[in-house]
């Protein structure tokens, strides 16, 4: 459709998908096609990972930031009892004492991070201050800080304290690990608490909620969907106008309090229903969490154009690494070398 004469006016994409389109041309730039005092209404954040970095320095706003959700800290209090915690760890270098002794003690694991899903390896490199493109846009987080945290889940996982399907399932096998309760805690969007009091309603009575692992790191995990205008599009300036409509301040507070997402609207999310932090309601608790991290997130993490090939490449070399099969400083060498030969095959 976007190649043809059919194109639709305005469409509801996944941002890495809109980056595709956007590197080719196909979507109006926001920063060009909405007034300033309609851009500065969205939550920096959100704007940012709506934005690609163009080579010669522009900034390209592919589309207008929607609902979004941010993942917080959920845990057995159960399971971390037995292990002699009453609430999980916060810093990485609190994970692994808290990893073993959830395993030795309670006989559960403490935590399924899902590393090699979606390219999230560099989302946690960018967490702990990896630089991961430098200004000509190439790849360069093949450093020592980033292959000792590669290093560091190898151990982790090697010593049993990790599942071994960590590196093959997704995020789904976590959450019904979580529900068996087998898994001590788990880095998920609190819209998921409604999905573990309706097919596991014993483990939600022990559920408690927390703020994002690690707590100490600006760059939140978030998720968003944004609202993008083509170029074809028969009605350019109307399409964009209702673009802005759709994701006003007053439209994203009413969809998130009719279904469980958050509003990109900074206004919207300042709103106190968002603000229930003694609430005695878990989904109420974890949405609140949500909202604070998303209003005190100072940096996003940057898509690229062909962010899935990218994704690929760093899930398949961080699997060889927590397999043994590579050590950290080659699979993160080799990652870089391929992930920059496909930014060249893609610019």
């Amino acid at each position: 459709a976007m190649m043809s004469g059919h194109t639709p006016d305005v469409i509801n994409l996944n941002p890495d998908f809109s980056a595709i389109l956007a590197n080719r041309n196909a979507l109006l730039n926001m920063n060009t096609a909405l007034p300033e005092r309609v851009r500065e209404t969205y939550l920096p954040v959100a704007w940012q990972a709506a934005t690609l970095n163009q080579p010669n320095g522009t900034k390209l706003a592919f589309g207008l930031p929607w609902y979004i959700t941010s993942s917080v800290t959920i845990y057995n209090r159960q399971i971390l009892q037995k292990a002699g915690y009453t609430a999980p760890p916060t810093t990485f270098e609190e994970l692994p004492d808290f990893a073993e002794a959830v395993r030795k003690k309670a006989n559960a694991y403490g935590m399924m991070p899902v590393i090699a899903e979606h390219g999230n390896f560099l989302k946690e490199l960018q967490k702990i201050g990896v630089e991961l493109y430098d200004s000509q846009g190439r790849a360069v987080f093949a450093t020592d800080k980033a292959m000792d945290h590669l290093a560091y889940f190898v151990d982790m996982y090697q010593q049993g304290w990790i599942p071994a399907e960590a590196i093959t399932e997704s995020h789904q096998a976590a959450v019904g690990r979580f529900q068996a309760g087998t898994l001590a805690s788990l880095l998920i969007g609190p819209n998921f608490l409604k999905i573990v009091k309706e097919n596991a309603p014993d483990i939600y009575k022990v559920t408690g909620v927390a703020p994002q692992f690690p707590e100490n790191s600006s760059v939140k995990d978030f998720a968003l969907m944004v609202v993008v205008v083509p170029v074809k599009s028969a009605h350019p300036k109307e399409a964009v106008d209702f673009a802005a409509y759709i994701t006003n301040a007053a439209n994203q507070l009413a969809l998130s309090q009719a279904a469980p997402v958050l509003p990109s609207v900074t206004s919207a999310l300042q709103n106190p229903y968002f603000s229930q932090t003694r609430s005695a309601d878990l989904m109420a608790q974890g949405r609140s969490i949500s909202a604070a991290q998303l209003l005190g997130a100072r940096a996003a993490y940057q898509i690229r154009p062909n962010q899935n090939a990218i994704n690929e490449i760093i899930d398949h070399y961080v699997q060889l690494a927590m397999l043994g099969k590579l050590s950290p400083p080659d699979a993160l060498r080799q990652a870089q070398r391929e992930i920059n030969a496909t930014l060249e095959v893609g610019s």
